[in-house]
Formats: structure tokens, sequence, C-alpha cells
């Protein structure tokens, strides 16, 4: 789907321009033994009010299994969303993406990133296209604030926690780290982070969204494909879909 550069966009963020829009996927969560692994529906919204940053506001579902349908990681992203069934809201959170600098890439960074295949390859850094600093602040209502330091160049980003604060009752949240990137037209996007008393970086929640289009279209809608597969086993008299809330 092409993309056409907002006209009231500042020149500050045009190095992120290709993320805004309303992005709409499936994904995993899994975190050892506090959070078992399970399939997620996701929603990104990357907007602007003319300032020289951009607000995201993410939103994270549990499914409910037994009205979803299987699905893998090489399934679109707006078609997997349209297979789950969203049951409650898991986690949300408010962050303001801010450009502060702009600089050449390194050649043996570069080739140091690009080592790694999947989305690591997606995010790492090309020798040939100007690397943007970023700053960025976040908020989530399970009492966490963090200040994070990062980088995006062409359509992929890489961010870290540089400072992370709660509230008093908030869950034990000490580091985290975030990668994006463009792959095939989907927005994929993978966070490590450190909390419940574990130091080191691990693996926490991946996804694939796809850009929606239009409020017109069917891929905006959740659970499309599931309406339409009971239709069409209502028309048959076949028995309903078989769901595993996989993904």
């Amino acid at each position: 789907m092409a993309f056409t550069l907002p006209d009231d966009l500042a020149p500050e963020i045009y190095p992120l321009a290709w993320l805004i829009g309303t992005w709409r996927g499936y994904g995993i969560l899994t975190y050892g033994e506090t959070v078992p692994e399970q399939a997620v529906a996701q929603q990104m919204v990357f907007d602007h009010d003319g300032g020289p940053y951009l607000r995201q506001r993410t939103t994270v579902w549990t499914v409910d299994a037994d009205r979803s349908r299987d699905l893998d990681f090489e399934t679109p992203g707006l078609e997997g969303f349209s297979r789950l069934a969203p049951a409650r809201v898991w986690s949300a959170e408010t962050a303001y993406w801010r450009p502060v600098g702009r600089e050449e890439a390194d050649q043996e960074e570069a080739d140091a990133d690009g080592a790694d295949g999947g989305l690591d390859a997606a995010s790492s850094r090309s020798p040939d296209v100007p690397v943007t600093s970023l700053e960025l602040v976040s908020a989530d209502p399970a009492g966490h604030v963090a200040v994070w330091e990062g980088w995006i160049q062409g359509p992929r980003a890489q961010v870290g926690t540089q400072a992370v604060g709660r509230t008093r009752t908030a869950a034990a949240l000490t580091e985290m780290t975030r990668m994006f990137g463009l792959v095939g037209g989907d927005l994929m996007w993978t966070q490590d982070m450190a909390a419940f008393g574990v130091e080191e970086l691990t693996t926490y929640a991946s996804g694939r969204l796809g850009r929606v289009p239009g409020p017109d279209e069917p891929a905006d809608d959740p659970g499309a494909a599931l309406r339409a597969a009971i239709a069409a086993d209502q028309a048959d008299g076949s028995a309903g879909p078989r769901a595993e809330g996989r993904a």
C-alpha cells in the first residue's frame, strides 16, 4: 500500500514519517513462569499534531481462544488481526518519539548490527543512510514511566530505557529494549525486559502488524474473518470453526 507524506508534518520528523498511521496485528507474550506464552491482538497508532514529535498509543488484548482461529508468523498482520477475537485489554501505553539529531552510520557498527537474520537484520544500520537519534518518554496505566534513547534509520528503529520509574504498587520493572522494522510492508517489533526480579533482559513480546488502509476496509474490523467463516459454516450446515488462539 502506498504511503503519502502528511502535508503538515514537521520537517524534524520526516525520518519517522513511515510509522504514521494505525497498525493492527497479532503477536506473542511470554516471560518465563510469570507470563505463560499466549497469543495476543495488538494495535499501535502513530499520530502527530504538527509538532516535532510523534505520539504512539499501543494496546494489547488477550484473545478468546474458543472464538479465534489458527495463524502463524507467516500470516500478514491485518489478516491475523481479523482472525482473532480480543477478550480483554492486557496492556496499554502512550509514548512520545522525539528526534534529537542526525549522524552518519558507522561502517563497523553497521556490519555488526547486520550479522543476524530476521528482525535483527531488518533493524540493523546501513552505512549509506543517516541515523536519526531519538529520545522517548512513555507511561502506562499499570504505574510505569520510562525515558528511552535510541535511533531510527530508514524503516527500522531500536530504543532502550535509560531510566524506569514506577509507583509503589506497580510490578518491578527495571529495563526494556525494543526493535521495530518494516518487513514486507508489515511492522515487526520485539521487546525484551528485566522485570519481576529477573536481572537480565529476557524476551517478553513480539508482534506483526499491518497498516490499516482506511476505516471502511474489512481489514480494519477485528474478527472479520471469524464472522465470515461462521456465516459460511451456517450456510452449508457444517460445525463452527475450530479455534486455538495460538499465533
